[in-house]
Parts: C-alpha cells; structure tokens; sequence
C-alpha cells in the first residue's frame, strides 16, 4: 500500500480522493499547506515518509506553491534531491496550459491532475508514476 498525503482545503475534494485511493493508499489528510507541512515533516522525522503527495494549488493561508517550496526544502535539508524525494501530484481546477506549466515548476511535481479528479485518470497517473501495477487498470 502506497503512503500518501492529501493537501486540499477542500473537506469534500480531500475524502472523495482518499476514497478513490482506498484500495491503493493509506491517506492522510491535511487542510491547508501548514498542516500539509507539518505532517510531511513529521513522517520524515518517524522515518516513514511518503511517497505521494496530493497538493491543491489555490488555497487560503500557505497555497500550494509555497507549501511545495517548503516540502522541497525539508527534503533538500536531509539531503534529498527531487528525483528521489516525495512524488507530488498537483490538483487545481486551473487547467490552461500556462497553469499546468507553473504547477509544474513551482512544485516540482511529477504530475498535474484536474479537479474534480476522475477515477480513471487518478489511476493511469500512478501507473505512469510506477507507484502502481498497471494491471489494475
């Protein structure tokens, strides 16, 4: 089972995808990108950190960007690069290509998914990933 970490201030957006990932993860759940932080901080520190991070990028307080920036810095600091750090998947209801590209950079992200997220796509990104086998799809 995958390890992961939902950031969303979205209470309905975060248990929907945490109830698509039943049969693939064990999610924890965050409201904004301080608690998001705190959490991903504290796995490290436990030794068991994630291996896949959902960050909604338009949130109130830490948006997801700085969340990421933040996330990065941690890993950076315990002598982590980004290709073998934490796998983050960005959400956003932005889907303009300019807005892919900015997800993209500013976090570091290994994927951009479109909320509402649609099952299907959730799991051909995970395969993609190889978080997941490609024969549940």
């Amino acid at each position: 089972m995958l390890r992961c970490l939902i950031i969303d201030d979205d209470e309905l957006g975060r248990e929907l995808l945490a109830a698509q990932l039943e049969s693939y993860a064990v999610c924890d759940l965050a409201a904004d990108g301080y608690e998001g932080v705190a959490k991903f901080a504290a796995a490290l520190l436990e030794g068991n950190p994630y291996q896949v991070i959902f960050l909604d990028i338009v949130m109130p307080g830490m948006d997801g960007h700085a969340a990421a920036k933040a996330i990065r810095g941690l890993e950076q600091e315990r002598g982590i690069v980004v290709e073998h750090g934490v796998n983050i998947v960005v959400l956003s209801a932005l889907n303009t290509p300019q807005d892919i590209i900015q997800a993209y950079v500013s976090a570091q992200s290994a994927a951009h998914l479109v909320k509402p997220v649609k099952p299907e796509r959730l799991l051909k990104t995970l395969c993609k990933m190889g978080l997941i086998s490609e024969s549940v799809l």
